[in-house]
């Protein structure tokens, strides 16, 4: 070997030598400190929460899940909230109005896409044909905490 080479390697074998940072080990025993949950949908009651509208939902510390099982027609009226909201249809269909680039926009949704509200960005909900819909906010819904409906939800008249 070349004395350019070897010193080429031993200059990049110090770089690295160098800049070598101790990784961290971590435990089982360090791993958690919250609780670890487990939930099936498919054992969770539904609630009725509007005409047309059931929903499913857990909340872990940071997040929660819905399902929502939405009848053709259904309608979740215009409502913000300081979460930000990402909803895969998982089947059917929806048209959502809601604020793109600062104008009202009319978007479809349709199975197998994905439409993410930032926090605070209005947007409303209207079922074309029976869908289901898995929403996830972050952080947790604290006006969905309560027996209490938020107001948005009255106005759907169960």
């Amino acid at each position: 070997m070349k004395l350019k080479n070897v010193l080429a390697i031993l200059a990049v074998t110090a770089l690295f030598a160098s800049n070598t940072v101790t990784a961290q080990v971590t435990t089982i025993d360090s791993v958690a400190t919250s609780k670890v949950q487990h939930f099936n949908f498919d054992d969770m009651e539904s609630e009725t929460i509007g005409k047309g509208i059931k929903r499913k939902w857990f909340h872990g510390e940071k997040g929660q899940m819905t399902i929502f099982n939405l009848e053709k027609g259904a309608h979740i009226p215009w409502h913000k909230h300081p979460n930000e909201q990402i909803t895969y249809i998982m089947s059917g269909k929806v048209k959502i109005k809601t604020i793109i680039d600062g104008k009202e926009t009319f978007v479809e949704v349709g199975a197998g896409e994905v439409i993410v509200f930032p926090e605070n960005v209005p947007h409303e909900f209207w079922a074309l044909e029976e869908t289901v819909d898995l929403d996830v906010h972050v952080p947790v819904r604290q006006d969905w905490l309560s027996k209490e409906l938020p107001d948005y939800l009255k106005k759907t008249k169960k």
